[in-house]
């Protein structure tokens, strides 16, 4: 092999090797238009990147400035050739010398070679006395594809950094930021609920007294008229054995006052006055009967008894009127739920609504709100809350009734940015007193 020739080959292998190991654009520009000059002898390179064709590099030169005269002379004469180049690759003009050197200086030749077939990534710009043959046109091909490639990978290597990203770009990161602070979104706020049931049917004593006996077994179901509890009756028991008794002995006191009457035409008045002792007799029994039914508590309606352990209530002394139990349909549901003031949102009609159950939280129940109480009221260790009541649209059989969970609310839509900064907003306003 000629001797002139392995020289020329082991310089592209340098070149190439420089150019895989740089480590940005502007290395590789200055290695392409530099150190090249020891494959083809060229008077200068030049060096446009991007499809902008901007200079970033010259042969020879450390830096060169892309708003010179020269400079922008050289990139228009490039510009306007660059698509015949792209064409026809590469591209060798004759550019004549001006006009008051022209008998002084000889014409030169420039060579365009775009990096890339489709879509070039920029430009080597060539000018020297003689035209490329076509030996070392092959050369000037070989080089630019090794320069492209080379580019291609160390844009392959470069890493996204958001940071440095939006450093380049802080107007387009804030209209970013504030469309997507514009973006409507659906309000929600979620609160404490219970699957609770529809007008449970209250179970409560009819008379003070002692709780003496629960029939039923608490989550019971039972049928209307069906015994449920009793209080202690011994009293009233009593009273009927004595009341009784007193009839006895009044019937007995009439019967010979009518005799009496039979042979004293005078005697009316006491007859009058035994019969009325006797009836005011039985009108005591009747009450004292009353007072025994009283103390013996039915089923109002047919459904299911649910009340807390029969221990807490057996001797228990109740007042009239206490509730003790409640009747309940379980297919009859609804969703109540206890909306604290703080979380309060505009809530539409007929508001839709999820209740997640804390023992089945992978079965939520969706639901439409029919009721929103306009009254707060204040638990033990409760914020003051508002209270509102959700038809249920698909029910859950599995969940047991008075279930207790939270319940998602959804309201208008609002901008996300409102939706984000509310709960800031207001606490902040509080603080300062606005």
């Amino acid at each position: 092999m000629d001797a002139r020739l392995l020289e020329k080959l082991n310089h592209f292998l340098a070149l190439e090797n420089r150019l895989r190991n740089a480590s940005n654009l502007q290395q590789i520009a200055q290695i392409a238009s530099s150190d090249s000059q020891q494959l083809l002898a060229f008077d200068s390179c030049l060096f446009f990147s991007g499809p902008h064709l901007k200079l970033i590099a010259a042969s020879n030169v450390s830096t060169v400035d892309a708003t010179s005269s020269e400079a922008q002379g050289w990139r228009e004469q490039v510009r306007r050739h660059f698509a015949d180049a792209t064409a026809q690759p590469p591209l060798q003009l004759e550019i004549p010398p001006p006009e008051h050197h022209r008998n002084e200086v000889a014409s030169q030749t420039l060579t365009l070679m775009p990096l890339g077939n489709k879509n070039p990534e920029g430009c080597l710009a060539i000018l020297r006395q003689r035209r490329f043959s076509e030996q070392e046109l092959q050369v000037l091909r070989e080089l630019a594809a090794a320069v492209h490639q080379a580019i291609l990978a160390q844009r392959g290597a470069r890493r996204f950094s958001l940071r440095r990203w939006c450093r380049r770009r802080p107007l387009l990161v804030a209209a970013a930021l504030a469309a997507i602070g514009l973006i409507p979104v659906r309000q929600s706020v979620l609160a404490p609920a219970t699957l609770a049931a529809i007008e449970p049917r209250i179970v409560s004593a009819r008379t003070d007294g002692v709780v003496r006996e629960i029939v039923i077994p608490p989550n019971a179901p039972v049928q209307s008229g069906q015994l449920l509890f009793t209080l202690e009756d011994a009293e009233v028991t009593a009273e009927i054995d004595r009341v009784q008794q007193e009839i006895v002995l009044y019937q007995e006191r009439l019967r010979m006052t009518r005799q009496y009457n039979f042979q004293q035409a005078s005697a009316g008045h006491k007859l009058a006055q035994a019969e009325t002792d006797l009836s005011i007799r039985k009108l005591d029994l009747e009450y004292q009967n009353t007072l025994l039914e009283k103390t013996r508590v039915k089923a109002p309606a047919s459904g299911v008894a649910i009340y807390t352990d029969p221990a807490e209530w057996i001797g228990r002394r109740i007042r009239a009127g206490e509730k003790v139990m409640e009747i309940v349909k379980p297919d009859a549901r609804q969703i109540q739920i206890d909306l604290p003031t703080v979380d309060a949102i505009g809530l539409p009609q007929q508001a839709r609504t999820v209740f997640y159950a804390e023992s089945n939280p992978l079965a939520p129940i969706e639901g439409q709100l029919h009721y929103h109480s306009l009254l707060t009221s204040e638990g033990e260790n409760l914020p003051a809350s508002y209270r509102l009541l959700a038809t249920i649209d698909e029910d859950q059989p599995q969940i047991p009734i008075n279930t207790r969970g939270h319940a998602r609310l959804y309201g208008a839509r609002v901008p996300l940015i409102y939706y984000l900064l509310r709960r800031p907003l207001a606490t902040a306003r509080r603080w300062i007193g606005v």
